[in-house]
């Protein structure tokens, strides 16, 4: 058997074999991009752990000093008042902290200070804890974990082909003249759309904590409820909606935190104070409420003189 024989009962044809090359080269091109592309993400994080750690490092050592000093230098206060302004440019600075030193260098109130300090010593051995599981990971993966780092730059150029496949069969089927009276052909493609955009996200962004969370269960559940099309392409209308409903689910999920869940910046005094109020009687609480107190009568003392005699019989 020739080569020509043999690409032709493999391939089909020549221009079939080109198309198979040529998808090739672009999977090979979109995994090289990708590799690279989640190396660079993974140095700059680093870079900006660094570049914060740096600034809280300056900052740790003359607001410790500050706090231990009894009495007032206005040369150091306007070095710490520096030092705090340069930190408010951390790359991983959050939102409490800034809050905290806002707060500080509003009023200058060194009361502030010992708050301030806890508040930047917690920031700091996160981001230490955060760098050297971060350097664990790259440079000691597991098994699994290392698979994982090898298999996930292919995950765009699947996405691609699978893309790239389901338009091939919409494109098939609209040839059809009866089929462009179907709108759940159509309907059947957004999902499956939407799916593999979900599948995308799921699979390459890095998200941690609770917001995280929500995040890889909304994309799961948008992606999962895709799977029925496979063999009930009927469904398209209902998964469509569920999958829509999910997406908007999202924003919902993505409001600010309350004030109540955000540590508190204020004077640590008036933090006292309310603490105290809080705590106290249940008198206090009576009055905190805007209820009347009410007090259990007191005994009346016997009045003082003669006793009356009982009359005679």
């Amino acid at each position: 058997m020739s080569l020509a024989e043999w690409i032709d009962g493999f391939f089909g044809s020549i221009e079939g074999l080109l198309a198979v090359l040529l998808a090739a080269a672009v999977f090979l091109g979109l995994y090289i991009y990708t590799s690279s592309r989640l190396q660079a993400e993974r140095t700059e994080a680093l870079e900006r752990i660094r570049q914060s750690l740096t600034l809280y490092t300056q900052l740790a050592g003359p607001l410790s000093a500050a706090v231990n000093r009894l009495d007032h230098d206005p040369e150091a206060d306007g070095q710490l008042a520096a030092l705090l302004l340069e930190c408010k440019a951390a790359d991983r600075l959050t939102p409490q902290l800034l809050e905290q030193i806002n707060a500080y260098l509003k009023d200058r109130d060194h009361a502030r200070l010992p708050r301030l300090s806890r508040s930047l010593e917690s920031e700091m051995n996160a981001l230490v804890a955060e760098r050297g599981e971060t350097l664990r990971r790259l440079e000691t993966p597991g098994f699994g974990l290392g698979l994982w780092l090898l298999l996930k730059p292919a995950v765009p150029g699947l996405l691609f082909l699978a893309v790239v496949l389901l338009s091939s069969a919409l494109i098939t089927r609209l040839r059809e003249p009866s089929s462009w009276t179907q709108p759940e052909l159509w309907l059947l493609w957004l999902s499956s759309m939407l799916a593999a955009l979900s599948v995308y996200r799921l699979l390459m962004d890095a998200r941690r904590g609770l917001p995280g969370s929500l995040f890889y269960g909304l994309h799961l559940l948008i992606a999962a409820a895709a799977l029925p099309l496979f063999f009930w392409p009927e469904a398209a209308y209902y998964t469509l909606a569920s999958q829509l409903m999910l997406y908007a689910a999202g924003f919902w999920f993505q409001s600010a935190p309350s004030r109540k869940e955000r540590p508190y910046a204020g004077h640590p005094e008036l933090l006292e104070q309310f603490r105290e109020r809080t705590s106290a009687s249940p008198e206090a609480e009576g009055n905190a409420a805007g209820e009347p107190v009410r007090r259990a009568p007191e005994p009346r003392t016997p009045r003082r003189g003669k006793a009356r005699r009982s009359p005679k019989s």
